[in-house]
């Protein structure tokens, strides 16, 4: 039986149980920076997390999923997660049937306190040698929703483009082994709240497309800015008031 983390090119079956992602929002010391983790070796969506499937014929659901690793027809690992239990799937069976236009969405929960410089980082790969090329859009949105619109051309509130990877869908364009990628924010005109959302996004796909095979996402991180400490701030304005007071003196002093 296919499943959602089957290989278009030999039909192989995956151990990938129909559940998504854990989450460990962590707070460290007053005023320094918070950390967003997740390494998919749990097997439930925990709250937060948001899949949308707008795929062409996806009657079936098919959202991305998490499974222990890809296997062969002989139940062996082809490609296992890069740390960890588990890692997230989707593959071509985003597409319910025939060939059509992938469009499946993984959302984050809200992040608070997003600001220039905060960092996000991830794994991914698809198959070795793999002949159907995959494409993977990182994406963002302000505030809290999850629209993507309704249509496989549409992003919704996602408007804000920060990665694509392989982006001419070309054969061998999408890395064949665990390859990391980290996004800095940047242009942002102070803090906001806002999601990421990984895109399947992959033209003349599903089981009879030319394109799309599988992909695997793993070790997703989020690192926000160091912002200083109080004492770092009440050091730096007195400083500014010792400067100051300096330059009225050279002022007086060069009148007198």
């Amino acid at each position: 039986m296919t499943t959602l983390s089957t290989f278009k090119t030999m039909k192989l079956s995956a151990t990938a149980s129909k559940a998504v992602i854990s989450a460990a929002l962590l707070c460290l010391s007053t005023s320094s920076y918070a950390s967003f983790v997740e390494s998919f070796d749990a097997a439930t969506l925990p709250a937060g997390w948001v899949t949308k499937n707008l795929s062409t014929r996806n009657s079936s659901g098919n959202p991305w999923s998490v499974g222990k690793g890809i296997l062969d027809d002989a139940e062996e690992i082809v490609v296992g997660p890069h740390s960890g239990d588990g890692m997230a799937l989707v593959n071509y069976t985003s597409v319910g049937s025939g060939i059509g236009t992938i469009s499946n969405w993984l959302i984050s929960p809200v992040i608070t306190g997003l600001r220039n410089g905060d960092t996000f980082s991830f794994y991914t790969t698809t198959v070795p040698d793999s002949p159907y090329p995959d494409r993977l859009e990182f994406r963002m949105s302000t505030g809290s929703g999850t629209s993507v619109g309704s249509s496989t051309a549409s992003v919704g509130t996602f408007t804000t483009a920060l990665l694509s990877i392989n982006p001419g869908v070309d054969v061998g364009g999408y890395p064949e082994d665990w390859t990391k990628y980290t996004v800095t924010l940047s242009g942002l005109s102070g803090p906001i709240d806002g999601r990421v959302a990984f895109r399947y996004f992959v033209p003349n796909g599903g089981p009879s497309g030319d394109n799309s095979n599988i992909i695997g996402l793993d070790d997703f991180s989020y690192v926000s800015a160091p912002v200083p400490e109080p004492a770092s701030v009440t050091m730096m304005l007195a400083g500014v008031g010792v400067l100051a007071g300096l330059h009225r003196r050279r002022k007086a002093q060069r009148a007198a």
